[in-house]
């Protein structure tokens, strides 16, 4: 055997081998980035989820609101209720609304909970819509109330004023 055949057989041997730890570091380097993207994910989703909760939390608050602020207007004599029927039409309204924004934020947590990856990337946007569009229209409800409850005192305060 010559010495170009030993050389050769050495330089086959370090290519074996440097290939060998090229394909180790590709597979730790694609393990690696495939865990930063589920790690990616799943603070995303998280992230979301919490999102989903705030706005279930804030329906929830709304709709106490609007149920007192109905039980107070119902709770005082005809002649003032019947001056607020359409308020107590709109927060009755809003009311209905409301507990569908509550059904549906409800619904899209335990979707995206289980949703994949691409799953989640496709329908985010569309869910997101969904869930400004409803706390929009809560907030505006909230308002709402807060105008019925003012018309609630300015009544009270016409129909027994405060002689001092």
């Amino acid at each position: 055997m010559e010495f170009s055949d030993v050389l050769a057989a050495i330089a086959l041997v370090v290519s074996i081998v440097a290939a060998w730890h090229s394909y180790k570091a590709h597979r730790e380097s694609v393990a690696f980035s495939e865990r930063e993207a589920s790690r990616e994910f799943s603070r995303e989703r998280s992230e979301f989820l919490i999102r989903l909760e705030r706005s279930t939390k804030l329906f929830e608050r709304v709709e106490s609101r609007i149920n007192g602020v109905l039980s107070s207007i119902e709770s005082q004599p005809s002649r003032i209720t019947s001056s607020l029927s359409a308020q107590k039409d709109w927060l009755r309204s809003d009311l209905k609304y409301l507990e569908g924004c509550l059904r549906q934020s409800r619904i899209l947590w335990y979707e995206n909970y289980d949703m994949s990856r691409d799953g989640f990337a496709h329908h985010k946007p569309r869910h997101l819509a969904l869930l400004e569009d409803d706390e929009d229209f809560a907030m505006q409800a909230l308002a709402r109330a807060d105008k019925a409850e003012e018309a609630l005192n300015t009544n009270l305060f016409i129909s027994n004023p405060i002689i001092g």
